[in-house]
C-alpha cells in the first residue's frame, strides 16, 4: 500500500515538473519573440530616421541649386544633416532612449528645414513677381519705343557710346630706325650698327566719351633677348603691376585723333642685329605694339 502511494506521488511530481518545464519553454519562446519584435521595431525606427534625413538632404540640394541669398545657410544645415545621418548609421547598439534622443534632434532639424525652405519659397515667389514686373515694364518700353523715333535714336546712340567705352586706343604704330648725319639731321636706316635713334609714331584715336586732358604715354623698347633697353624708371600698369619703360611723354588729348611722335635716342652700345619689340602704353594700358628688324651692316659700313 505504501509503495503504491510513493509511486503515485512520484508520478504526480514528474507531471508537475513537466508542466513547469513546458511553461518555462513557452515563456522563453514568448520573450524571445518579443525581443525580436522589439529589435525589429528599433531597427525600423533607425531606418526611418535615416530616410527622413536623406529626404531633407535632397530638399536642401534642390534649394541650394537655385542659388539664392540663403545658399550659405542652406549649405550649413545640410552639413549638419549629413553629420547627424552618419552618426545614426554608425549606431551599433539600438535602444529606445537613444532613438528618443535622435527623434528629438530630427524634429529640431526638421523645424529648421521647414523654416529655411519656406524662406526659399518666399524668395522664389518674390523673384517671380519681380520678373513678371520686369517683363511688363519691358513690354511697355517696347511698345513706347515703336512709337517714339527720337527715343530709339537716343537709345542707339547710348548703346554705341557704352560699347566704345571711355578707353583711349591707338592705331598705326610705326617704328623706324634712324641714323644721324653729319649735319645733325636724321635719316632712315635698317642697319643695326648705324642706328642712332628709333622713331615711334602712333595715333590716339578719337573717343568722344573719354576724359580729355594730359595723358602719360610710355614706350617700352626691348632688345632681341627681351630686356628693356635704357630703362629710365617704372610705371604702374592697369593690372596693378609695374613695368620698366624706355621713354615717357605727356600728350594732351582732346577727344580727337592725335598723332604722337616719340624719338628714343640710343645710349651706350650700338644696336645688334635682330628683332626689337616695341610696346606703347597710355595711362598704364597697353594700346599698341610693333617690331623693328635690324640687319648687319655690309663690311661694318
Amino acid at each position: 500500500m505504501e509503495k503504491t502511494n510513493k509511486s503515485s506521488n512520484n508520478k504526480m511530481l514528474i507531471i508537475a515538473l513537466m508542466v513547469l518545464l513546458f511553461a518555462l519553454i513557452g515563456y522563453t519562446f514568448y520573450n524571445n519573440n518579443d525581443h525580436k519584435e522589439a529589435v525589429k521595431f528599433l531597427q525600423d525606427e533607425k531606418e526611418q530616421i535615416i530616410g527622413n534625413l536623406t529626404a531633407m538632404e535632397e530638399k536642401y540640394d534642390i534649394a541650394i541649386s537655385q542659388n539664392t541669398s540663403l545658399s550659405d545657410s542652406l549649405t550649413i544645415e545640410k552639413d549638419k544633416i549629413i553629420a547627424f545621418k552618419d552618426s545614426v548609421k554608425g549606431l551599433k547598439k539600438i535602444n529606445s532612449n537613444t532613438l528618443r534622443r535622435y527623434r528629438g534632434q530630427l524634429s529640431t532639424l526638421q523645424a529648421t528645414n521647414d523654416r529655411l525652405l519656406d524662406e526659399v519659397d518666399s524668395l522664389r515667389l518674390s523673384n517671380n513677381l519681380l520678373t513678371e514686373e520686369k517683363d511688363s515694364i519691358n513690354t511697355q518700353l517696347e511698345i513706347q519705343t515703336h512709337f517714339n523715333d527720337t527715343l530709339v535714336a537716343q537709345n542707339m546712340n547710348l548703346a554705341r557710346k557704352v560699347e566704345i567705352g571711355g578707353a583711349i586706343n591707338v592705331e598705326n604704330v610705326n617704328v623706324t630706325a634712324m641714323k644721324m648725319r653729319s649735319n645733325g639731321k636724321y635719316t632712315e636706316t635698317n642697319k643695326a650698327q648705324k642706328t642712332d635713334a628709333i622713331k615711334v609714331v602712333f595715333r590716339l584715336i578719337e573717343n568722344e566719351i573719354a576724359t580729355p586732358g594730359d595723358k602719360e604715354a610710355y614706350i617700352v623698347l626691348k632688345n632681341p633677348k627681351g630686356q628693356v633697353i635704357n630703362a629710365k624708371g617704372t610705371f604702374l600698369m592697369k593690372d596693378g603691376s609695374e613695368s620698366k619703360y624706355t621713354m615717357q611723354d605727356i600728350v594732351n588729348y582732346e577727344n580727337a585723333d592725335l598723332d604722337v611722335v616719340m624719338l628714343v635716342e640710343r645710349k651706350g652700345e650700338k644696336y645688334e642685329k635682330g628683332t626689337y619689340p616695341i610696346e606703347v602704353y597710355v595711362e598704364g594700358k597697353l594700346v599698341g605694339s610693333a617690331k623693328l628688324e635690324l640687319s648687319d651692316s655690309f663690311l661694318g659700313l
